[in-house]
């Protein structure tokens, strides 16, 4: 059974009567959102998919934590945005002046791309959502039981609290109405804590009711288990890091259920994503990251949803943008040819897109004939042709583009064109044996108007024979990286056999006619 549909399964037996499933994730729109927060996201929307197969409704509610403080300027940020460190992130300035705010910057920046994928989330935006007041009764609870949270919260400290620090406890913060940061300090408050006075780093001096206030934010454990009784969350992931004892998940399940009086949602810990092909670990404030829009410029949405649908949560894995994006393409159309029954093609459909048919060309030949052609799309269509594989335009165009813009971004060595001239002066620098066989494969391409795969691999293997050492294996590699050298200038390139097949012979029989 696939890992989404065991979720399923174990939700709706925890919850025999329920026929709207509430689903939770979120992201704090500090930096660009990267592929690594697609984890959260997808996972919910793979068990979704696995809920209502089973004649279930699910609402995928998605926090904007807008509310959150400005907490680092990221590298790509002048650094003048200092100044703006401690205001919510939803009132800070976009850099660039091209969106409302810096959160709504990174915002839409991961919003439109994911409608390419066919998820539908319910977005919502904590600091519209504050600043209605919709959270201000449950805000009322949580300051009139503050000693209840302050004991909850000390009992996963290691060094524990005073009766003093207790009674100063008051679950809120501040942003000041002036300066519009949360550097502000509580400096006295009535003894139900629902009338208070603070001062702020920039001088100014306010009071509040915290009924009716609209610059107050419960602190982040407090606030999850809050929202959890607010939306009716019954299942979210997470990320490791909450998920440990005493973590996170672990101190708000307390909360909610002795606060708020609330069971908390089922909580499923997922790893991390890493990159392969790039330096570092992703970071929205390090800059060092692949956005949704990025990896859709290279991944066709279903294969990118299959990387993540094809690995339970709990395992890490990385998202290759280096020459292994050949296997998982192959992969992925060996998935979705599977048996109906299998793992693989269980989660290619977990991954489909709405009205979308996804054609198995392969990858690795488009990155490869994609700079022979140099873009006439039809010389193309010709080379599947003779590939016997006849995939027209609209079937091989859009896998196309990702195979370009692959190769632009990450793989430029990949660009293989050939020579614009016959290599003369390299022909000439090689030894008598090793000119013949370019004479004797020219000899047998003009024989030929065509070669079939099969036949190609034949010549090109037929042609070296054993130097002066015996050594065939060390012939072969050398008659290869000649023939490399006078179609593309280069040590390596395509497949040869599938390169004589593919491409007209009018197109580089003269880079190999030498007298």
């Amino acid at each position: 059974m696939h890992w989404a549909d065991k979720i399923a399964e174990t939700l709706i037996d925890r919850h025999p009567g329920r026929e709207e499933f509430h689903f939770a994730s979120g992201t704090t729109p500090s930096g660009p959102v990267h592929c690594g927060n697609l984890r959260d996201i997808l996972t919910n929307w793979f068990v979704a998919r696995a809920v209502m197969a089973r004649g279930k409704r699910v609402r995928l509610l998605h926090s904007w934590d807008d509310y959150d403080r400005f907490r680092k300027v990221p590298k790509n940020v002048p650094p003048e945005y200092e100044q703006q460190l401690g205001k919510p992130l939803v009132d800070v300035p976009d850099p660039w002046g091209e969106y409302p705010s810096y959160a709504a910057r990174y915002e839409r920046m991961f919003e439109e791309p994911l409608t390419r994928t066919g998820i539908e989330l319910e977005y919502r935006y904590q600091a519209a959502i504050y600043r209605s007041g919709q959270y201000n009764a449950a805000i009322v609870e949580a300051v009139k039981r503050r000693r209840e949270i302050y004991d909850i919260i000390s009992s996963f400290r290691t060094q524990k609290g005073t009766d003093e620090e207790r009674e100063r406890y008051l679950p809120v913060e501040i942003y000041c109405p002036v300066c519009d940061k949360d550097t502000t300090r509580i400096t006295s408050f009535e003894p139900d804590g629902l009338s208070f006075t603070y001062r702020c780093k920039c001088g100014h001096e306010g009071s509040g009711d915290v009924a009716s206030a609209t610059n107050l934010k419960l602190p982040w454990k407090v606030d999850w288990a809050m929202r959890w009784r607010h939306e009716q969350i019954v299942f979210e992931p997470g990320g490791k890091d909450h998920g440990t004892a005493g973590g996170s998940y672990e101190v708000a399940s307390r909360i909610a259920r002795e606060i708020f009086g609330i069971e908390s949602p089922m909580f499923q810990v997922y790893e991390f994503v890493g990159i392969k092909g790039i330096a570092g670990k992703m970071s929205g404030s390090s800059g060092t990251v692949i956005t949704l829009d990025e990896a859709l410029a290279i991944y066709q949405p279903e294969v990118l949803l299959w990387v993540f649908a094809r690995i339970a949560p709990n395992r890490a894995f990385d998202l290759v943008v280096d020459r292994q994006i050949f296997q998982v393409y192959d992969e992925y159309d060996r998935a979705a040819a599977a048996e109906v029954n299998s793992a693989d093609h269980e989660s290619v459909a977990l991954a489909s897109v709405r009205d979308r048919k996804v054609y198995p060309v392969p990858f690795r030949q488009l990155a490869s004939f994609s700079g022979i052609v140099r873009g006439n799309r039809q010389a193309l269509a010709d080379i599947f042709e003779r590939l016997g594989t006849p995939y027209t335009e609209e079937q091989f165009g859009e896998r196309l583009d990702k195979a370009e813009a692959w190769i632009k971004t990450y793989a430029p060595e990949e660009d293989v064109r050939l020579a614009e001239a016959a290599r003369t002066d390299y022909f000439n620098a090689l030894p008598a044996e090793r000119k013949e066989w370019i004479r004797t494969l020219h000899q047998a391409i003009e024989k030929n108007a065509s070669l079939s795969l099969e036949a190609a691999n034949d010549v090109l293997y037929a042609i070296p024979q054993a130097g002066e050492g015996g050594n065939l294996k060390e012939s072969q590699k050398l008659f290869f990286r000649d023939i490399y050298q006078l179609l593309f200038g280069r040590d390596t390139g395509p497949r040869l056999a599938t390169f004589l097949a593919a491409v007209s012979r009018k197109d580089y029989e003269m880079l190999l006619r030498f007298e």
